[in-house]
């Protein structure tokens, strides 16, 4: 099993990263031994914002190795070609480590912030979605051509973040690189192990679980079915919850965490699994 972390978006006394905070963090991420480097999205949500493509170009400009990924951007909020530019920029600026986390978006707020409808969410991300990669291989769509290079050509790896009931799992087995999983809304195994089997009769590859949260020093205690999957526990109950996941066929799992961790609370996260 694979595991990827976040790069948090502020210091414990609220101070923004800067460029050198956020490299500082993704090296450590990476000589920790982390297999990914991985940031959500969210705006209007009572928190400030930051932009996840521009986080991950400067952990990008500071490593070497680990995968970088977003888990998710949302599609709907943004224009076709927009978005297909920017994938490939990163795609060429990390040296092909970055793999695209898409979704259609959960949050009303968010579409509400940039004008769009919320409701028209998934009819928007599946119109979007087949000029993005139409665009990522250098075909004309309507009046853009963004013609990349032959290095990036078809752009990052397409991984497809969405509920474990519904069509997009099928969808995201069928036609794209990866299904993405949420740890705040699945936090049952047998449900997660449902839609995994859904997924791999479709021919899934690649299954992920995001925004799982961790602190070891937290009291252990049973989950219950009315709480997102976390590591919010001791280190052994943490390691047995993340064996549990791979017994089930995930293969990889992002953490998030707030404010800074020390070299060694890094290494003992990695240490949870092997």
């Amino acid at each position: 099993m694979r595991l990827g972390i976040n790069i948090p978006r502020e210091h414990p006394d609220g101070r923004p990263y800067n460029a050198a905070d956020i490299m500082a963090r993704a090296r450590a991420i990476e000589a920790a031994g982390f297999d990914g480097i991985w940031l959500g999205e969210s705006m209007s949500r009572g928190n400030p914002s930051v932009d996840t493509l521009s986080v991950l170009a400067i952990a990008a400009a500071a490593t070497s190795r680990v995968e970088l990924g977003s888990a998710v951007l949302q599609v709907p909020l943004r224009r076709p070609a927009e978005l297909a530019n920017r994938l490939l920029t990163l795609h060429a600026l990390s040296g092909g480590r970055f793999v695209a986390g898409l979704g259609a978006g959960s949050t009303q707020a968010d579409f509400d912030a940039c004008g769009v409808d919320y409701a028209s969410r998934f009819k928007l991300f599946a119109a979007a979605l087949p000029e993005i990669r139409r665009l990522c291989n250098g075909e004309q769509v309507g009046a853009a051509n963004l013609r990349p290079w032959p290095s990036v050509a078809g752009g990052p790896p397409m991984l497809i973040g969405a509920w474990v009931s519904g069509i997009w799992v099928k969808r995201a087995a069928q036609n794209y690189d990866g299904w993405i999983a949420s740890g705040r809304h699945n936090n049952r195994f047998r449900t997660l192990a449902e839609g995994l089997k859904v997924y791999r009769d479709n021919g899934g590859k690649r299954a992920l679980i995001a925004t799982v949260s961790v602190d070891l020093q937290a009291p252990t205690k049973p989950l219950t079915d009315d709480e997102p999957f976390n590591l919010r526990c001791g280190a052994k109950e943490a390691s047995a919850r993340l064996h549990q996941l791979a017994e089930i066929g995930i293969d990889d799992v992002l953490l998030v965490m707030r404010g800074a961790q020390s070299e060694e609370e890094l290494l003992a996260i990695r240490a949870l699994i092997k």
